[in-house]
């Protein structure tokens, strides 16, 4: 029997961790334990801790949780010492896994350690490469470019697939989607995705409102449908849409989580902020206008911490090496700004035609793999070895 050791910090990482050791435990004799969420725990996790413990939401929270991830930190880290299991795999949440394993590392540790969907080396530069190639065994990636920053490791990287294109391609699409919300579709429908963090809806959902309602000025028949991530945000989302000259239920529709996708299969173009659900737009073909507002902290942590200096910031743009999605990110965009690039993107209907095939293309070169499949079956031959 083969003993794994799995650390998720976050929701996604629950996510990709459950289906991981489903896939794991039909193929070969397996005994999970580890950091994990509820899915993962349904799937039989030993849980020394909860995910739950781990999960912080922006810069401002990161820096107010560092004494307790710090103490968490050293627990971890002592219990994969005394367990020494055979294989641990520590998936995303990149600034805590790179550590652990350069800690375990140091400690002696002699197992196998695989991270589980490759860290941002592309925006971070090679100090990020080098503590890969000297504490990992193997890197499970997720877009198809990140092996080649590797090239002059030893290390070995695998490209699994991206699980969004897997998540997509099985989602079932409600029929009545727009009936359940009293939505019409008779007439274009642009979709608003201004981010799934508390600090993101306070920065983006006025500017977006403000920008949608600019454009409504111009283009009285198109409906707007905001995307509400989590339902928790429903009382602020409708006290800010109140605070608009949008009118609820007839110029704007509040659409819940469970239909996010529905909404991106109907509409027409979308206006959202960076992030992974870009790329979900872009799997659905969606053309996209992307923004995101930065706080002074971010800047200054971003720019002089991580020094970052990429040509595009839009996930989609990285992808397809240009840009594909127009992409406004910064201190002081205005609601203006982007009302007059949505304006644009809506009447040029050839680049809309530009942005599909490009996105077709990248749905394509992502590939159709099943992720967890892939990554199950590299990280069984790994501890073979």
């Amino acid at each position: 029997m083969k003993r794994y050791f799995l650390f998720a910090g976050e929701i996604s990482g629950d996510l990709h961790g459950s289906r991981l050791m489903r896939t794991l435990k039909s193929t070969s004799d397996s005994y999970f334990m580890g950091v994990g969420g509820p899915r993962m725990r349904q799937e039989g996790l030993e849980c020394f801790f909860k995910m739950e413990q781990f999960q912080v939401m922006g810069l401002t929270d990161v820096l107010q949780a560092l004494p307790r991830l710090f103490r968490l930190f050293y627990k971890v880290r002592n219990t994969i010492l005394k367990a020494q299991p055979d294989c641990v795999i520590l998936i995303d949440y990149p600034g805590f896994n790179l550590r652990l394993a350069r800690a375990l590392r140091q400690k002696g540790f002699t197992g196998k350690i695989v991270q589980y969907i490759c860290p941002t080396v592309w925006a971070h530069g090679k100090q990020r490469i080098q503590t890969l190639a000297g504490n990992y065994d193997l890197v499970l990636s997720i877009f198809p470019f990140e092996k080649e920053y590797f090239a002059e490791t030893p290390l070995k990287v695998t490209y699994i697939g991206n699980p969004l294109v897997e998540t997509i391609r099985h989602h079932v699409y409600h029929p009545q989607w727009a009936d359940c919300l009293e939505l019409p579709l008779d007439q274009p429908l642009i979709a608003l995705f201004p981010g799934s963090r508390q600090g993101e809806i306070k920065r983006h959902v006025p500017q977006q409102l403000q920008a949608a309602a600019l454009f409504k000025q111009q283009n009285p028949h198109v409906r707007f449908g905001l995307s509400c991530a989590q339902e928790s945000f429903t009382p602020e989302l409708q006290t800010l849409i109140r605070q608009s000259s949008l009118r609820l239920q007839e110029d704007l529709f509040l659409v819940p989580p469970h239909y996010s996708y529905d909404l991106m299969r109907s509409c027409q173009l979308a206006l959202a902020k960076s992030g992974t659900v870009t790329l979900e737009l872009a799997l659905h073909q969606v053309p996209t206008l992307v923004h995101y507002t930065l706080t002074p902290l971010n800047y200054v942590f971003a720019k002089y911490i991580l020094r970052l200096n990429l040509p595009y910031y839009c996930l989609v743009n990285i992808l397809t090496q240009q840009e594909t999605f127009p992409e406004f990110i910064s201190r002081k965009t205005t609601s203006q700004q982007l009302e007059q690039a949505l304006f644009q993107l809506h009447q040029d209907t050839a680049h809309q035609m530009r942005i599909k095939e490009t996105c077709q293309k990248l749905k394509q070169e992502l590939g159709s793999f099943s992720s967890h499949m892939r990554a199950a079956q590299a990280i069984r031959e790994l501890v073979a070895c």
